[in-house]
């Protein structure tokens, strides 16, 4: 039987974590823009960008973790701990070394000499990011998440004092790589204290699992790595194809209009990192009509927090994006606007259900698809319509690409789309947030507010509000935390009581 509070406190601690290391993430993206301006900013983007490849170089470990350390005996983890640990640390050494000595090519790609150290010395932040990313999984699923909130709550404070460094000492760029490489060492060095603080869990850490682990690690890593290779590149191309056709100053404006939304990807991965196995165990037991279930109650609970988000800024782009970056970023207004057509699939990691039914390899040629899809598209609409073109064509790409997974799961479990997708139930929610963000249009469009932060400002409480109080009159808000996604209490009853 699942524990539902201890499933909504690891929700909960996971999620405060990477909550704040987002929010800070983004708090030193605005911080950089305002202070660099958009040629700045973009040289800056140029280098911060490589970040790419540092989930590139994770190889697919990390999940490799999720789902054998579950499934070993005591004697089996700790050669599977150790082995994962050279892994992860070897190849963050390949990056540190790729990028060093490879600086100079990929600053002239890009046209611009000036970042080659700064390049150098990201890639020595990288390698120690790679070494550290055994902790996630480890402490979900051994249970010691507080550990995951320390690591992620002293990487958003990092980002939080490189700001106000940044802000008030006008420091160069190199200065702050330089800053950033030397917390990662810190941050590798307490992973590894933590690691050790639970050996009597885990059973220690023996550093060679053995030829045969070594292979059964690598065949399920291998064909994720490169599904999560394409995934990322994919999500990256577009910032390439822009720094390399338009130049920093435009790739600095383009990257404030394609820049992530605070949470949303906080909230994807905190519910799927313990929604994933759930969902591998009910694929086991070929319990197919409550892996359908699972996920409809994802869709739903997810929706509910992203789709308001998304309504909001759609309607107050042309206010917000002036308010928070300044004014010399006026331009990124439509390509934001067109990224923002992306919100509604972003309520679920398609790719990890489709993992958790056991097909890799179908995650990988789908990927495989989008990106080259996305590819064609980028280059192609670049030409035409500048920075609206590489977000056009990450929209049309993504809707490909959900679709066919969608289609692998409704196959694959037995189901048409309508047992996936709470139709009714989303059409609720997503007519709330039009009402809310129509109600405080309205208001904040009366002409008593001059400034964009006036409006900003007026218009964001207004929103909520009404976003609030018309969602608890609809039945789908409620206080209880995220762990009622296992029982789908969504609407303030079960949702095996709604017709979908």
């Amino acid at each position: 039987m699942l524990d539902e509070h201890g499933v909504s406190e690891r929700i909960g601690v996971v999620g405060s974590g990477r909550t704040f290391y987002v929010l800070s993430l983004f708090v030193l993206n605005i911080g950089l823009a305002r202070s660099m301006g958009a040629e700045g900013f973009g040289s800056f983007q140029q280098v911060f960008m490589f970040s790419a490849f540092f989930m590139l170089l994770t190889l697919g470990i990390p999940e490799t973790l999720y789902f054998f350390l579950p499934r070993l005996t005591e004697e089996e983890r700790p050669g599977f701990l150790g082995q994962t640990l050279v892994i992860m640390s070897a190849s963050g050494l390949a990056l540190a070394v790729a990028i060093w000595f490879g600086a100079s090519f990929f600053a002239g790609v890009q046209d611009n000499p000036a970042i080659v150290s700064d390049l150098r010395m990201f890639g020595v932040y990288g390698a120690f990011y790679v070494g550290s990313a055994f902790a996630d999984p480890i402490f979900i699923i051994f249970r010691r998440v507080r550990f995951l909130f320390i690591l992620s709550f002293l990487h958003g404070a990092f980002f939080i004092v490189l700001t106000a460094w940044r802000w008030f000492a006008e420091i160069p760029s190199g200065t702050l790589f330089f800053a950033m490489a030397v917390f990662a060492v810190i941050k590798y060095a307490l992973a590894l204290y933590f690691l050790r603080r639970i050996r009597t869990v885990t059973g220690g850490v023996r550093w060679f699992g053995g030829r045969k682990m070594v292979l059964l690690q690598a065949s399920y890593a291998v064909p994720v790595a490169l599904a999560n290779a394409v995934d990322i590149i994919n999500a990256w191309l577009d910032k390439f194809v822009v720094s390399i056709w338009l130049g920093k100053e435009a790739l600095g404006v383009f990257y404030v209009g394609a820049i992530e939304i605070p949470l949303v990807a906080v909230l994807l991965s905190s519910v799927f990192s313990v929604v994933s196995p759930v969902l591998n165990s009910m694929h086991h037991r070929k319990d197919f009509a409550g892996f359908a279930d699972l996920v409809r109650k994802t869709f739903l609970f997810t929706a509910k927090w992203i789709w308001p988000f998304w309504i909001y800024l759609f309607v107050f782009a042309d206010r917000l994006i002036p308010a928070v970056f300044g004014a010399g970023y006026a331009a990124a207004v439509v390509p934001f606007r067109i990224y923002l057509l992306i919100m509604p699939l972003r309520i679920s990691l398609y790719g990890a259900i489709v993992l958790a039914l056991g097909k890799p390899r179908t995650v990988l040629w789908t990927a495989c698809g989008a990106l080259l899809l996305n590819l064609t598209l980028n280059i192609i609409l670049v030409r035409w319509l500048g920075l609206a073109g590489p977000a056009a064509a990450t929209v049309i790409s993504s809707y490909i690409h959900v679709a066919a997974l969608l289609w692998v799961v409704m196959r694959t479990v037995g189901t048409g789309i309508g047992g996936l997708a709470p139709f009714r139930d989303l059409l609720v929610v997503g007519s709330v947030g039009v009402f809310a963000a129509a109600v405080a249009f309205t208001l904040s469009a009366t002409g008593v507010l001059e400034s964009d932060t006036q409006v900003v400002m007026l218009s964001a409480p207004v929103f909520l509000g009404t976003y609030y109080y018309a969602g608890k009159r609809a039945g789908f808000i409620r206080l209880p935390g995220p762990g009622g996604i296992l029982e789908g209490r969504f609407h303030g009853r079960k949702a095996g009581n709604n017709t979908h």
